[in-house]
């Protein structure tokens, strides 16, 4: 059931027996700009950590003890041109606890404290807690630099969005605009959230929709003044292929591509990219995994993934530096082979039947229902099971091969060892 708070707030319960728990998401959603980002994940740990009811982590601990050990978490994430910060609580279906405590209404009044009250002094986020979460997601963010394939995989962002640095950001932000936030406005820019931000409730599992209705209701939200956020991103296509290196001490190489591939989700050729990828680089199936990595022996790992939401797919590939060349020309191979038809239909009926299963293994999850709700909503879009389903089956080789001529290699970043820098 899905019902409108306000305009710009959305209210969606899910009604299923199939779980022994109970789940809620509360999402903000908001266009991406540069100068929002760190804000977001800085108040997400802010929310995390904190709120005027629960000014310290041991208080939310024994908060969260008191309903049986629910679940309680916050981060940030971007889809497209969205940005979106998102607390979510997991709290046991009474109805399996031998207790007359009424645990969902206690957990959307939990949450509903966090949201509402945030630990606030002299109208600023409570300075000591403030500068405790600088210092951790500054940490945070350093620590990114010691995994390399991560580090790699931004710095191609960093090239395939030259145009655009807001897409270029990872969703937690930089630590130079951390250093630029100080409470007081931080406090101002979350109010301004509440004002503005789309909003979505997602309400999961065996529970009374009308009396989740009337809490949510209570809030008292207002209506949103800006429009919805668009939910695509439309990925420039240079047309030609720009490779940028960078020398580490590492003793595996990181090859990272990036190509445009104009398909979106549930888009037109959307079913059959799905199968393109898993036959390209994104399964053990695929062409990348058995012709680089097993038979060629030139990668340690080499696989694809689809951005549907930004119309680019990408390959990442660790190797010996010296291989370079060798993989950058194998991999653009495969991708020919399959323009050129090159793969059985017994293959693809495999590649579906694993993009099948794993489509219904998601099902047993209870926050694929609630974070499937967050896309339906920003995309108004609504695919049922079944329908889906007959999508994936319905891809024909015709349409892989279309979809396959449709990528253009744009960019590349080649974290390469210290060894070979003076070679």
């Amino acid at each position: 059931m899905q019902t409108q708070l306000a305009k710009g707030v959305q209210l969606t319960t899910v009604v299923s027996h199939q779980f022994k728990t109970n789940q809620i998401i509360f999402n903000f959603r908001t266009p991406i700009t540069r100068d929002v980002i760190t804000k977001r994940a800085l108040i997400s740990n802010l929310l995390e950590t904190s709120s005027a009811d629960y000014p310290d982590q041991r208080a939310l601990a024994n908060a969260l003890a008191t309903m049986y050990g629910a679940a309680f978490g916050a981060g940030v994430s971007r889809k497209g041109p969205t940005h979106n910060l998102r607390l979510s609580l997991t709290v046991a279906n009474d109805k399996y606890l031998a207790t007359e405590q009424p645990l969902m209404q206690q957990a959307t009044e939990f949450l509903q404290r966090i949201i509402l009250k945030p630990l606030v002094h002299d109208g600023q986020f409570d300075l000591p807690t403030f500068e405790r979460q600088v210092t951790n997601l500054k940490a945070a963010i350093n620590s990114v630099a010691d995994d390399k394939q991560y580090y790699a995989s931004q710095q191609l962002n960093a090239a395939l969005f030259k145009d655009d640095v807001a897409q270029q950001i990872p969703s937690y932000g930089t630590v130079a605009d951390l250093e630029q936030l100080n409470a007081r406005d931080l406090l101002s820019y979350y109010q301004q959230m509440w004002r503005d931000d789309q909003i979505d409730i997602i309400v999961v599992g065996d529970i009374d929709e009308a009396a989740i209705l009337q809490q949510w209701q209570a809030v008292g939200f207002t209506d949103r003044l800006t429009p919805r956020p668009k939910p695509f991103y439309r990925h420039h296509n240079t047309q030609t292929f720009v490779e940028r290196s960078e020398t580490q001490t590492l003793s595996q190489a990181k090859l990272n591509l990036g190509y445009d591939l104009p398909v979106f989700y549930r888009g037109a050729h959307y079913y059959a990219a799905l199968v393109f990828n898993e036959l390209f680089g994104g399964s053990p199936l695929s062409k990348l995994f058995m012709n680089v990595r097993e038979k060629a022996s030139l990668a340690y790992y080499a696989s694809s993934a689809l951005d549907t939401f930004r119309g680019v797919m990408k390959v990442s590939a660790g190797i010996d530096s010296r291989n370079h060349d060798q993989v950058l020309a194998i991999i653009a191979e495969q991708l020919t082979a399959i323009q050129n038809g090159d793969f059985t239909d017994e293959l693809i009926e495999q590649l579906k039947l694993g993009l099948i299963n794993d489509f219904e293994s998601s099902l047993d999850s209870q926050r694929t229902f609630a974070i499937q709700a967050l896309i339906d909503d920003l995309t108004q879009q609504d695919v049922t099971d079944d329908e889906w389903l007959a999508n994936v089956q319905a891809v024909t080789r015709e349409q892989i091969i279309a979809v396959s001529k449709m990528v253009t290699l744009n960019d590349g970043f080649f974290l390469s060892g210290a060894q070979n820098a003076s070679k």
